[in-house]
């Protein structure tokens, strides 16, 4: 059973400061728990209700839970509930150990696709673009110091499991990446509606590094004058924008169709 001294050190794990400090997050959920079960990432602690134990009993995944020899802790619903980020929560959750990718490994040779997020907020947006970002083929995914924290919970979420085997680095020096991937040939790529070229008219051959600015302001302007060409997504009806996540998704694509 979950003692009082373990739940108060594992209730500061809902913010940032306590997953700097403490160097592990919570993972909630079947799926990202199995991700993380599968993964090479250090699983400290698993805690279940006794109703979703009961459920899973007899089950593929219960069956590594104990063949993976992760200590396993009965939770109260209502304490489940208090370090919970969800509504209702799914009755299991895994204390993960941080790990941060070596910059080491972005220097690669076989790198020549990696997308750059620059100061978005939107944990959703963050978390949708990496999990898109792993989907059409990319190298990894460079998050600006500026970027919404990588294990905020809704990111973590929303990546659906990629954060466990996709490279990202996170709290990075854009401007200093940049001008080093340019060092080593790649195609620098900002987005921009007012001087960008459509995205159907771009040269994406060769090593290509694509950015995505913040949601409201866009790129900061030393990174568009770093960038080699500019690019646009057109749109033909009435809204004014689009969304992020959603503008980096058909850019991945046709970098990737191209």
């Amino acid at each position: 059973m979950l003692s009082k001294e373990k739940f108060k050190e594992l209730l500061k794990l809902k913010t940032k400061k306590g997953r700097s400090q403490k160097g592990k997050f919570l993972l909630e959920g079947l799926r990202l728990c199995e991700e993380a079960l599968n993964s090479n990432w250090d699983i400290e602690s698993i805690l279940l209700t006794h109703s979703f134990e009961d459920k899973v009993k007899g089950k593929d995944f219960f069956g590594k839970l104990q063949k993976s020899k992760t200590k396993l802790i009965a939770v109260k619903p209502h304490d489940l509930q208090k370090l919970s980020d969800t509504v209702t929560p799914p009755g299991i959750m895994c204390v993960v150990k941080t790990r941060r990718n070596q910059m080491e490994n972005l220097w690669r040779k076989n790198n020549n696709f990696i997308l750059a997020l620059d100061g978005i907020r939107d944990p959703g947006n963050v978390g949708t673009l990496i999990r898109t970002a792993d989907a059409f083929g990319t190298d990894g995914v460079l998050l600006s110091n500026d970027t919404v924290e990588l294990l905020n919970p809704k990111v973590v979420r929303s990546t659906m499991g990629s954060i466990f085997h996709f490279p990202v680095w996170d709290e990075v020096d854009l401007v200093t990446i940049l001008q080093e991937l340019r060092k080593r040939n790649f195609k620098i790529l900002g987005t921009d509606v007012r001087k960008g070229k459509k995205l159907d008219s771009v040269d994406y051959s060769g090593n290509i590094c694509i950015l995505i600015g913040n949601e409201v302001e866009g790129l900061r302007e030393n990174l568009l004058a770093l960038s080699d060409e500019l690019v646009y997504i057109p749109i033909y009806g009435k809204a004014e924008s689009l969304n992020a996540a959603v503008a980096g998704g058909i850019l991945l694509y046709e970098i990737t169709r191209k």
